[in-house]
This record gives C-alpha cells, structure tokens and sequence, in this order.
C-alpha cells in the first residue's frame, strides 16, 4: 500500500492540464528511511499511479528518488546496509538530502540540494532538475530528470551493495519503485525481454510494462550515453534505474561532478520494442542537448 498522509508536497507537475506527479520534500520520512526529496504518486496521463512509496515489503522505497546506498560509508538509500558476511543490518549510518532552493513552475523543478551525513555533516552538493513534457505523439508525456553530484567538501567514493561484496546487488541512482508482485509484469531491453536479460544490460533503455486494471501500461526509462547497467526486479517488488555503481565503487576526486539523467515515458497502452527505441533515442537526445 502507499503512504499519502506524511507526505509533505513541494510542488505538482502538471501536463495538458492533468496532474501527474507530486514532489515530496521528504521531510517526514522516518529517519531509518534516509529522508530525501521524492515524485509520489507519478501517474499516466489516464490517472494510474505508476510509483509507490513506503510499501510494506521495502518501506524505505518512495517512489522515483536519486538514492545512492553507500557514499563513503553513508547511506542515502535508506534502511538496513550490507555488511560482507553478515548480511543486511541495520546501522546509524543513514544520511538525509536537505533542500536548500526551489525553482518551480507546473513542468519544472529546478533544486540545490545538500547531502548530510548521519552525524549532519554536509558531504556533497546536488543540482537537480526536472521537468514534465507532453507527448501528443506517444499518447503520454515524459519525466525528465537531471541530477548533477558536486564533490565540494571532500573525495567521495559512490558505492552499492555490490561494492561490500553482494553479487548482483549494484543498486543505486536514479530509482523507480513501480509496483509490488500483484500485476503481470514484463520487461524489455534492446537485446530482447526478461528480467534476467535486462538485470546488468548497458541497453539505452528499458521498458516495463504492467496489465492493471485498465489495461496495459507502460513505463518507458531511457539513458544517455554513455549507459550505465540497468539494475532491475520483478520478484519480491518492481523496481528499476542505472546503476551508479554496480561492480565497482564510483571516485570522485575533491572539486570534481557527477552527471546523471533519466528519461521516462509513461503511457496508458503497449508500447512495441521498436517503438521504445525510437522514443528513447529521441528522449535521450533532448537529455543530451540539456546537459
């Protein structure tokens, strides 16, 4: 189930004159979760809600966030951390992303965010933007969304799961929470379908599609080059994004940036894999050129 009543909305994002997401400050977020801004709900342009936050499987899951599980020993993921050997636990190690500025209209959101360690420290700085687009075309519209991590107070070391010695789990970034179990799921990268196919792939993009109620919907996610791996699951929950880190740790050296873009289509009816290409390479162009 979703958790509407805590949330403090910062902004909505509105296309063709249909609300389709809502911004959260995160600042009620229990601080076992890494409290930090969110979109929750993000719905299709027919109103179903393609993202969940606080579900009782991963409750420290909100929606689509930019939530990296271990820099430099600090966890901007949120609930328990990995530790080789001994598995999950829960640690004081989480972090919290504070908003220092907004900038918003209906289709944008333009933010400075700080990054606190657990003991409150400022660790790194983020520019954040977002930005709604109509998609007459696709019958849709798109999520934009551009983070760029800034090392203004020290080197960091962007890390995972992965990194402290669990195979497979490279998550972290840009992550959406779609869904749990209850809807028949499929998931298509460029080299074909499955989850097994896509979990790693470096494909440009990723298609996840889901028959609700209504009917087919379709979640359309799409990187720039150059592409990171796709972490992606369909057991236990449905969740995607790039992987900021999926073997190895990820430097940034004192002074230095990091880039990161999504670009998501949603839309109330199938998509064809040839179809996804074409509106992902044409999505991914518009990154580029914002970059």
């Amino acid at each position: 189930m979703t958790a509407h009543a805590t949330a403090i909305r910062a902004q909505t994002l509105i296309v063709a004159g249909t609300p389709v997401a809502d911004y959260c400050d995160g600042t009620s977020m229990d601080p076992d979760h890494s409290p930090r801004p969110y979109l929750h709900p993000i719905r299709t342009l027919d109103g179903v809600e393609m993202t969940e936050a606080e579900p009782a499987d991963h409750p420290h899951h909100y929606g689509m966030s930019n939530a990296i599980a271990d820099v430099d020993s600090s966890n901007y993921w949120g609930g328990p951390g990995y530790v080789e050997s001994r598995g999950y636990q829960m640690l004081p190690d989480q972090g919290r992303q504070q908003v220092l500025h907004t900038h918003a209209s209906t289709t944008t959101i333009e933010q400075q965010v700080q990054w606190l360690d657990a003991g409150g420290t400022h660790h790194l700085s983020e520019q954040r933007h977002l930005r709604a687009v109509h998609l007459p075309q696709a019958q849709g519209w798109a999520l934009h969304w551009h983070s760029v991590l800034h090392a203004d107070a020290t080197a960091l070391a962007l890390g995972s799961p992965a990194t402290l010695g669990r195979i497979g789990a490279g998550y972290g970034g840009l992550f959406w929470r779609l869904s749990d179990t209850s809807w028949p799921t499929t998931v298509t990268v460029v080299d074909g379908g499955g989850t097994t196919r896509a979990l790693g792939s470096r494909s440009p993009w990723l298609l996840v599609q889901q028959e609700r109620e209504r009917g087919t919907v379709s979640l359309l996610l799409a990187q720039p080059a150059p592409t990171l791996p796709w972490f992606v699951r369909t057991q236990g929950y449905v969740g995607a994004g790039p992987a900021v880190a999926w073997r190895d740790q990820r430097h940034l050296g004192f002074g230095q940036h990091y880039r990161m873009s999504l670009a998501a289509v949603l839309t109330d009816r199938a998509i064809t894999p040839d179809e996804a290409a074409v509106l992902a390479a044409d999505q991914t162009s518009i990154l580029q050129e914002d970059m």
